[in-house]
């Protein structure tokens, strides 16, 4: 498998934008607030932050994902190793394996079933006990008119 001639190539190649950016969101203070309900300039100024947060996260996960195909085309093409690459930006980036996934027989798939019918018949009878975890929140672009 070919590699980089040089640390500087490697280096160089990786600091190359490989991805177009897309289009920044419009700021704070350009997004209108919900109409239905009065927000306080504090609730309103976390909600937007928290929504520019989200944003740039998924900038970064669009950009990452274009670099990680660049970094798969350049292993496929041999001019990348997946071992022994230099740390960068103080990270190191590895190649994995893909994870093992199981077909099972029929009738293993058929055990599991049942126990699962058996497992919702349990919580119907208040014989299983539930928990729950930790609140957390979700951010998703909302669907607004004109949007895909």
């Amino acid at each position: 498998m070919a590699v980089p001639a040089s640390n500087n190539e490697t280096k160089r190649a990786i600091a190359t934008p490989l991805c177009s950016a897309a289009s920044p969101l419009p700021s704070c203070s350009a997004l209108p607030a919900a109409p239905s309900s009065p927000l306080s300039p504090a609730t309103a100024e976390a909600l937007h932050a928290a929504a520019r947060a989200k944003a740039s996260c998924l900038k970064a996960q669009a950009e990452l994902s274009c670099a990680l195909g660049v970094l798969d085309q350049l292993v496929a093409e041999g001019q990348l190793a997946v071992t022994g690459l230099p740390v960068v930006l103080g990270f190191q980036v590895y190649r994995q394996e893909g994870r093992i996934s199981w077909q099972y027989p029929e009738a293993i798939q058929l055990l599991e079933g049942n126990l699962k019918k058996r497992k919702q018949l349990a919580e119907q009878l208040g014989e299983a006990h539930s928990q729950r975890g930790e609140p957390y929140w979700t951010i998703k672009a909302s669907k607004q008119e004109g949007q895909p």
